[in-house]
């Protein structure tokens, strides 16, 4: 590719004067591509770049269908989509405002659909009035029901202290131990 304008563009953001920060790509059913992304009007936070869009991409084998999802307020938060055998998309990622407004992450947040991204339901609110922001929730390989999302949180202007968190499909969320002084110890309920 030596030129933007090839048969491997998706979308020409740069005409729109939109930035592209992206997320995640998976492939459904049919072995087809489905970008997940953030377009934003800018680099700098604050609400003057905003809306900070979720977006998705999904090529049906003739086009690309590009549908937005949902907002967040920073180009730097970071989830994952999952495409589930029954066809379902979920999206696990800090797309609600967390007690660092405008920093990487947020409060994180399940989303469903089932119309292969046309529309988007919030499945559940994963954390709640947490004090650092949460963020870069990952989709482990194999993802098993009972491990389905791992992410950490963490203050977006100042060093913190940072835990790691971990999510069923359900939307349950653990806290893992910060000392481990046994080969083997529970992970804590975390009730938002």
């Amino acid at each position: 590719m030596t030129q933007p304008d090839n048969d491997a563009l998706v979308c020409d953001y740069e005409s729109r004067r939109l930035n592209v920060y992206l997320k995640d790509i998976r492939y459904d059913g049919n072995g087809r591509p489905v970008i997940l992304y953030i377009t934003s009007k800018g680099y700098e936070s604050g609400p003057k770049n905003d809306p900070r869009t979720w977006t998705t991409a999904r090529w049906d084998g003739k086009r690309w269908i590009i549908r937005e999802a949902m907002t967040s307020d920073n180009n730097y938060d970071m989830g994952s989509l999952y495409i589930e055998p029954d066809g379902a998309w979920r999206i696990i990622a800090p797309t609600e405002t967390g007690p660092q407004p405008y920093n990487p992450g947020g409060e994180m947040a399940m989303w469903l659909s089932d119309d292969r991204g046309q529309t988007w339901k919030k499945f559940r609110q994963l954390t709640d009035g947490s004090e650092r922001n949460h963020t870069y929730a990952r989709k482990p390989l194999n993802a098993n029901p009972d491990f389905y999302a791992l992410w950490a949180d963490g203050h977006g202007r100042k060093p913190s202290q940072s835990n790691l968190y971990f999510c069923d499909k359900a939307g349950n969320v653990r806290i893992l131990p910060r000392q481990m002084n046994a080969p083997m110890m529970k992970p804590t309920t975390f009730t938002p």
